[in-house]
């Protein structure tokens, strides 16, 4: 993989839509290409581009095939994105990035990337407010101080915090940290281990299809379903009491909350032979 080392090879899809900024390193070079000016950085495996989109955005959607997707909450009122872009000079010119800003939803995606023999990550910071939805084909997702986020990393692992509202999360086998979370939690990660601290969530279904679940709440859950098909199952739950389904499937096994089938709040863990624990927090113990 070889970088363009030439101006002029920069597409944007929708004039007029971002204004660009130069980075504050050596080696930039100043491009004008139909009256946008465009600052490009070479390095030595990829190009750089930082853009400003100009238009209010209360979301995001980031299409990506296998670059790191970033995604961070900023004191910014315009979303602010660098892109990195990876190809084969000997193909052509970098892949084409089409921005869309439409009704308040702004997309990124490199479409050409889908069957080329090339990628772009994007590293975006965004106002107070704003949702994030991140389809990425293996790569990395990094949300941070969102609103909330829908994200589906195909293998690729996954680390989110300080998420305000739902999070609905698809791994493919890939690990999902979580760090602050206020919304509903739903986690599918077919394989991949899920570590969660700090869940406020009234409502939580995760599944790990092996790997291990641990969670530790930091306000007790209306509802709780967890299932990690051989994967060790810990909780840590505050208040109570809780309605409680445990089943570890002839694994070892210990509850140590308040527990009364009456009660409103409900917990379900299938560890499918795994190791099976719910417990208060440290302090309560």
């Amino acid at each position: 993989m070889r970088a363009v080392t030439g101006p002029g090879r920069w597409v944007w899809g929708l004039s007029g839509l971002v204004t660009a900024a130069a980075l504050a390193v050596p080696g930039v070079r100043l491009i004008d290409s139909g009256g946008l000016a465009q600052h490009v950085t070479p390095a030595p495996d990829a190009v750089t581009r930082m853009v400003t989109v100009p238009q209010p955005v209360d979301s995001l959607t980031v299409q990506s095939y296998g670059a790191p997707v970033r995604v961070m909450t900023g004191s910014t009122s315009r979303v602010q994105v660098t892109e990195t872009l990876w190809y084969d000079h000997q193909d052509g010119g970098p892949p084409t990035v089409t921005p869309l800003v439409s009704g308040g939803r702004l997309t990124l995606a490199a479409p050409a990337c889908a069957s080329a023999d090339c990628s772009v990550g994007f590293a975006v910071t965004v106002p107070p407010g704003v949702t994030v939805t991140v389809a990425s084909q293996g790569g990395p997702v990094t949300v941070s101080g969102t609103d909330g986020a829908n994200l589906d990393s195909d293998g690729g692992p996954v680390s989110v915090t300080r998420i305000g509202g739902p999070l609905t999360v698809g791994t493919g086998g890939g690990p999902l940290h979580v760090n602050g979370l206020a919304g509903a939690l739903r986690a599918d990660t077919a394989g991949g281990d899920v570590v969660a601290r700090g869940v406020a969530a009234a409502t939580a279904t995760v599944s790990t299809g092996g790997g291990q679940a641990l969670i530790d709440f930091s306000a007790a859950p209306d509802t709780v379903t967890v299932s990690t098909d051989g994967g060790p199952a810990q909780l840590t739950v505050p208040g109570g009491p809780y309605a409680l389904t445990a089943d570890s499937g002839d694994g070892p096994e210990s509850a140590g909350i308040a527990v009364d089938p009456a009660a409103s709040r409900s917990i379900t863990v299938f560890s499918g032979g795994g190791p099976l624990r719910i417990e208060p927090p440290a302090r309560l113990r």
